[in-house]
């Protein structure tokens, strides 16, 4: 149940990485990739102070539940995460990388959720069947609102965008590197690529 709580307290951490595509929603691509390089250059600086020299004790208590325990002598999620959105947001169009970067941020963190309450069938790892199915569905009706509400894409086209993040998604968080990197670069490839062939 501790760890649980644990998660459930990281993944309410982890939402404020909606900012960023919103952000984007509100402004353009220069703009954010700026926002983005700012961010990214200073969560390395602060990474590499914590892991040589460590959490001062004052912080220790706040930011020890949001570190996995691979995470202590490591580059932590969130540099992960702004450098798979910066990608994003170099290499695809703005409805992409906007749907692809909520997908890292909701339906990998249900996933994450879900598969540690309720994960009974492994797959890989610590990867359950239960959270995997969370991730696919999540991101299949999260980047469909956003198609369709967001950017007024026809049915027919969101389905099939849809489809294809969320499937690359599905897949691509099975694989032993860090999702919150390769989920919205492998994301927006996918439906970048799907886009071509409609």
């Amino acid at each position: 149940m501790a760890a649980l709580i644990s998660e459930i307290y990281r993944k309410c951490i982890h939402l404020i990485g909606l900012v960023v595509p919103l952000i984007y929603w509100a402004t353009n691509k220069q703009v954010i990739l700026f926002l983005l390089g700012s961010f990214l250059f200073i969560f390395l600086i602060s990474e590499l102070y914590r892991i040589k020299f460590g959490i001062p004790k004052e912080a220790d208590v706040y930011i020890r539940p949001l570190i996995r325990p691979q995470e202590r002598r490591g580059i932590g999620a969130h540099v992960f995460f702004a450098a798979g959105a910066f990608v994003a947001v170099l290499a695809y169009p703005q409805d992409i990388a906007i749907a692809a970067m909520f997908v890292a941020v909701i339906a990998d963190g249900a996933a994450a959720v879900i598969g540690r309450r309720w994960g009974r069938h492994r797959l890989v790892g610590k990867k359950t069947l239960e959270g995997t199915l969370t991730l696919f569905s999540v991101a299949i009706v999260t980047n469909a609102s956003i198609f369709v509400a967001g950017f007024r894409l026809p049915f027919h086209t969101s389905a099939m965008l849809s489809l294809a993040g969320a499937t690359a998604a599905a897949c691509i968080e099975l694989l032993p590197l860090n999702d919150n990197l390769t989920i919205p670069i492998a994301t927006g490839f996918a439906m970048s690529c799907a886009r071509y062939f409609i």
